[in-house]
């Protein structure tokens, strides 16, 4: 029985150095996808699915929070081993960085103050419209930059690096609008009131700016091939099996997992 237990600790022992560690990049400034809660721990949907991806793959995962605009660059130099952070996959990050296949396809928003025209905006040619010549917020190193930049030439683009701080400056009069997703809009929307800061025109996707890429995913580095297949077994099976489907309906209240 001595001789029994002694292998079995071996071979737990074995399989527990075995298994990978690696480094986690997130900026945990963009709840519900991620934030820090008030022992300081990084939560939200992407923790709960890149905790989810660590197991499924038996992975030692330890996530290190920084500013987003720092994430692909520290990938690229070998800080992190994985990003997951709501990275949206457009062509011009994947020269630079691979990706898993998407787990997620979040829709974004434009932001006014109460009581702005751009309200009434119908169409994204109509907020292009409306939008043009005036200050516009996102933060900075998102997809969210990209379209500003390539659709609203003529605005005055506002780089933050905070979505709370663009919603602040929009109720404040500072810029005019604000650009980012949906779901991270709703609990600044609602901390501020809707008689202080309003949704203008539709949602937007990729079907409105192919800048806002072909949903989210986790970036890895380049020739990474080993723990790239890894991580799209997992991300595939997640999806196949619901368990990205319950996180989200978790953390947002309905399913933004990609279909």
């Amino acid at each position: 029985m001595k001789k029994l237990l002694a292998v079995m600790t071996i071979s737990l022992a074995a399989s527990v150095a075995s298994a990978q560690d690696l480094r986690v990049g997130t900026s945990a400034d963009y709840p519900p996808w991620e934030s820090v809660d008030a022992a300081g721990e990084v939560v939200g949907f992407d923790r709960d699915v890149g905790n989810e991806i660590c197991k499924r793959i038996e992975a030692n995962c330890t996530w290190q929070n920084q500013a987003y605009d720092g994430l692909l660059p520290g990938l690229q130099v070998g800080k992190f081993n994985l990003v997951i952070s709501g990275v949206s996959i457009n062509e011009e990050r994947a020269q630079k960085v691979d990706f898993s296949v998407a787990y997620a396809d979040a829709p974004n928003a434009m932001v006014v103050a109460a009581g702005s025209l751009v309200a009434e905006a119908k169409s994204a040619k109509d907020l292009q419209d409306k939008l043009a010549k005036v200050a516009i917020g996102v933060q900075t190193g998102t997809t969210h930059e990209q379209v500003v930049r390539a659709h609203f030439p003529d605005a005055d683009v506002r780089v933050y690096d905070r979505p709370d701080q663009i919603a602040d400056d929009v109720v404040a009069g500072r810029i005019d609008a604000g650009l980012m997703e949906r779901s991270a809009l709703e609990p600044l929307v609602k901390d501020r009131g809707a008689d202080k800061l309003v949704y203008a025109g539709p949602l937007l996707t990729s079907a409105d700016f192919p800048e806002f890429g072909k949903g989210q995913g986790v970036a890895i580095a380049k020739g990474n091939t080993e723990l790239a297949a890894k991580v799209d077994e997992a991300v595939s099976a997640m999806l196949a099996d619901g368990t990205i489907k319950t996180i989200s309906e978790k953390w947002f209240g309905y399913d933004i997992s990609k279909k």
